[in-house]
């Protein structure tokens, strides 16, 4: 599984950089951080951080993985640093016992779904970052 993450993680690193390049484009000022991290709970968080200074508030686009021998996680949400969720993102259960093939091609729809949720929520992310102090 641990392979699965990874594979994921490239496809997301991808899709989160030419976002933060878009965002980029519409605010220079902003500071775009692509990270991830791992704990007991997540396999993987996965995130776009949005800030105007190194230690302001800053709004993030989250990707939490979760899972078992038995199946994986994906959630996505667009929130700010106080919990406040801006768009809540798509998610998906995965079961790992399908093939690899399947396993795969659902991850790729996953992925669809959470590039077409960045475009159609490029504006609020926009005004939200707008609004960092």
């Amino acid at each position: 599984m641990t392979t699965i993450v990874e594979v994921l993680w490239l496809r997301l690193h991808a899709i989160l950089g030419v976002f933060a390049d878009r965002l980029a484009a519409a605010d220079p000022t902003l500071t775009r951080d692509v990270g991830r991290t791992a704990n007991d709970v997540f396999m993987l968080r996965g995130y776009l951080a949005l800030r105007r200074h190194a230690h302001g508030a800053e709004v993030a686009i989250t990707i939490d993985v979760r899972g078992d021998d038995q199946q994986l996680t994906i959630e996505s949400d667009v929130c700010t640093d106080d919990g406040e969720v801006i768009a809540a993102g798509p998610s998906t259960v995965i079961p790992l016992v399908e093939s690899r093939p399947k396993v795969e091609a659902a991850i790729s729809d996953w992925l669809r779904k959470f590039e077409r949720f960045l475009l159609e929520k490029e504006q609020a992310v926009v005004t939200a970052a707008s609004k960092l102090a």
